[in-house]
């Protein structure tokens, strides 16, 4: 079963288009929770007064969505192609958040 933060419509473009079969699917998922799970925990202990739920609520979906393709290509032995893909991700973030600044 999905993470059910992951967009139904992303995952199944993902599943599709890196042609995971379920096991690389729920690999692929379960790697992608371990992240999230992670970065909370390596929060503060001031931060994490906000509960894991919470946290993983406040992920955006298109976040999730990469999370998962990322884990799917290193799942495939794909990890240029996953680190291209971060590094691009973290490049429009950036931009995004300089334009948004005030």
């Amino acid at each position: 079963m999905l993470d059910r933060h992951l967009p139904l419509e992303a995952a199944a473009e993902v599943i599709n288009e890196l042609g995971l079969n379920s096991g690389q699917t729920r690999r692929a998922n379960r790697n992608m929770q371990r992240i999230v799970r992670r970065a909370w925990s390596r929060r503060s202990i001031a931060q994490r007064a906000v509960t894991f739920d919470e946290f993983a609520d406040a992920v955006p979906e298109c976040h999730w969505s990469l999370m998962f393709e990322v884990c799917g290509l290193i799942l495939l032995g794909r990890d240029t192609e996953a680190c291209a893909l971060i590094t691009a991700a973290r490049h429009l973030e950036a931009a995004r958040t300089v334009r948004c600044a005030p």
